[in-house]
């Protein structure tokens, strides 16, 4: 057990002194639209719009990763400006991992430009920006090295010859994305999208006299909903995601099937509407997903459940992941709705 300690420190510090080899990521990850467009920013029906998300991963493993996320965003001069509008947005996380208390903190405002491409305003181009502040940090306190054990026992009196010099940092970052997508109407959306993170490649590196320049990252997306009967209660939403930075590459395929569901008011005679997904992705050479959600007027949860399938499967549940997203969207007010076009995809 001490050599397993001992063995995620060490990683937690190698991963933070050197080479941040891939950002945070979510298996629900349409549920956080500006972790990964900014032009995804204000490009929804409705007013305003919240996501919350927690993550927690590889718990058996010592202490493994735990992410939390919260986004917040709105579209700007939607009605006003003809059939086009701005969006604007914040986004925070936090990852944090293993025995060191390792934390990577993220603070970014998004800009967005929504442009119809046609006068019927049935094709949608987007361009957003994204920039903020980041930050990494560690807590040496909590970490033990092969010289403070003395033959018997831990004794952190000792010397561990390290020289890690900082123990936080934090740098500028810079993202842009742009979007398309295509609504013919009320029951079949399309979008397709690519984005670039960390445009000035920042130097992330816990040693001052050191060069680890964080790669830039590109982010390749797309999906839909596409109904499949004609009663309109139920649609099939395929949706995929590739990420590349460096030599690494992380794919995920995937999709849902939705369900609508009728609730009716036991005194009103007032039929209201739910939406239930189901479905599974996979994360090419590394899990299975199972995900499901459910929707009710503005409200949303979303959970799923990853299964490694990588060579750390051989640990079994202790490499899992779970996932909660929580979100909510505020409606556009009924006088309002004749004066917004509403003809948005769906991401969440």
């Amino acid at each position: 057990m001490k050599k397993t300690i001992i063995l995620l420190s060490l990683i937690g510090i190698i991963i933070s002194g050197k080479s941040y080899s891939q950002d945070v990521h979510f298996s629900q990850f349409y549920a956080t639209p500006l972790q990964i467009n900014p032009a995804m920013t204000g490009v929804f029906d409705g007013v305003a719009r919240i996501s919350n998300s927690y993550r927690s991963q590889w718990t058996g493993l010592g202490k493994g990763y735990s992410t939390i996320h919260f986004s917040a965003d709105a579209p700007v001069g939607k009605g006003n400006l003809g059939t086009n509008f701005f969006g604007a947005g914040l986004l925070l996380y936090q990852d944090k991992a293993g025995t060191s208390a390792f934390k990577h903190t993220v603070l970014q405002g998004s800009l967005s430009f929504t442009a119809a491409m046609d006068g019927v305003g049935d094709h949608f181009f987007s361009v957003g920006f994204q920039g903020g502040l980041n930050q990494f940090a560690l807590d040496l306190t909590k970490t033990t090295w092969d010289s403070q054990w003395n033959g018997d026992d831990f004794d952190p009196s000792l010397n561990s010859f390290e020289s890690i010099q900082l123990q936080q940092f934090s740098y500028l970052d810079l993202n842009a994305g742009v979007l398309y997508y295509y609504v013919p109407d009320g029951d079949n959306t399309f979008s397709a999208g690519a984005s670039l993170s960390h445009i000035g490649s920042p130097n992330v590196s816990f040693f001052t006299e050191s060069d680890a320049p964080l790669r830039r990252k590109i982010t390749v997306h797309g999906g839909g909903d596409f109904v499949l009967n004609k009663d309109k209660t139920s649609w099939i939403d395929p949706r995929f995601m590739v990420l590349m930075q460096g030599k690494q590459t992380e794919t995920m395929l995937g999709g849902y099937i939705k369900n609508k569901v009728q609730f009716k008011s036991r005194y009103t005679n007032f039929r209201k509407e739910a939406y239930f997904y189901l479905g599974g992705f996979y994360r090419i050479n590394d899990a299975g997903i199972l995900s499901a959600r459910f929707e009710y007027n503005t409200l949303g949860l979303g959970l799923s459940y990853d299964f490694n399938a990588s060579n750390l499967s051989r640990l079994g549940g202790s490499a899992n992941a779970f996932e909660l997203n929580i979100s909510y969207i505020a409606p556009v007010k009924r006088g309002q709705r004749e004066k917004q076009f509403n003809k948005m995809p769906r991401f969440l």
